[in-house]
């Protein structure tokens, strides 16, 4: 693994770049996300998105290789997703009767940068989301 959870622990906010989907229209979002440390060193993910259309709340927990996602869409995972560390990305993905989403999380300080792809079962990726989040506050100390 060549990535760290803790250098994404903390609190981030930014704005993002929505993309025209099959599952949402175009805009412009605001976003926060905060990252925790969980049990047994797994990452706790929040994330809350507000757009002129609606918001979107969601958690996450990512361990040993797995990848859950729970949000205000209510579709509940059936199975774990992947997680994985590649050139200092955190690449998170979920696969579902639905389709296939792919989320990338960057990080190099204070800058944090999200995208998401997501594809339906038999179709190729198309970008959803583009954010840029600023480090708002740091994780408590353990």
């Amino acid at each position: 693994m060549d990535g760290d959870f803790a250098s994404l622990h903390g609190r981030w906010a930014g704005e993002e770049d929505v993309y025209a989907t099959a599952w949402t229209p175009a805009g412009r979002a605001t976003a926060e996300l905060v990252f925790a440390h969980g049990p047994g060193g797994t990452l706790l993910i929040d994330y809350a998105e507000h757009r002129a259309d609606g918001d979107m709340t969601g958690h996450g927990v990512v361990s040993d290789g797995g990848w859950w996602w729970f949000d205000s869409y209510g579709f509940v995972p059936a199975s774990a997703g992947t997680s994985a560390w590649e050139d200092g990305e955190l690449i998170l993905e979920r696969r579902s009767e639905r389709g296939r989403n792919v989320m990338v999380l960057s990080s190099d300080g204070d800058r944090l940068t999200m995208r998401l792809a997501a594809a339906p079962v038999d179709g190729e990726l198309q970008q959803l989301v583009a954010g840029v989040y600023r480090r708002v506050t740091a994780a408590p100390s353990a």
